[in-house]
């Protein structure tokens, strides 16, 4: 089973492992796209978590119509959501495509 090294912000990675932020928001660069759910995600270097589905979406705007901003950004008001993802990937990186994976701890 392939493993990816993905790199989180220090304040979203204490999200994760609270078990409070479930999905992780990337755009389509090709070695995000090519990650299937079952693949395993070693989080910043040490915190080993497993894709359990993946969203693809056109838009940051069609994201947030099918996830649940809470399992995104559990601290970030819902109106506040897209203008804060837009601030991490400009528009050209938008365009390449969103993918939403969907993450729970490994049990080893």
């Amino acid at each position: 089973m392939p493993t990816k090294t993905l790199w989180i912000k220090d304040e979203y990675l204490e999200e994760i492992l609270a078990g409070h932020k479930t999905v992780e928001v990337r755009v389509g660069y090709s070695n995000i796209t090519r990650l299937q759910p079952g693949d395993r995600l070693l989080l910043n270097g040490r915190h080993l978590y497993r894709i359990r589905r993946i969203g693809r979406y056109a838009s940051f705007a069609e994201l947030l119509a099918h996830e649940k901003p809470a399992a995104i950004a559990p601290n970030v008001p819902a109106g506040e959501l897209l203008e804060r993802i837009r601030a991490i990937y400009p528009l050209e990186k938008e365009a390449l495509g969103v993918v939403a994976l969907e993450i729970e701890k490994e049990v080893v």
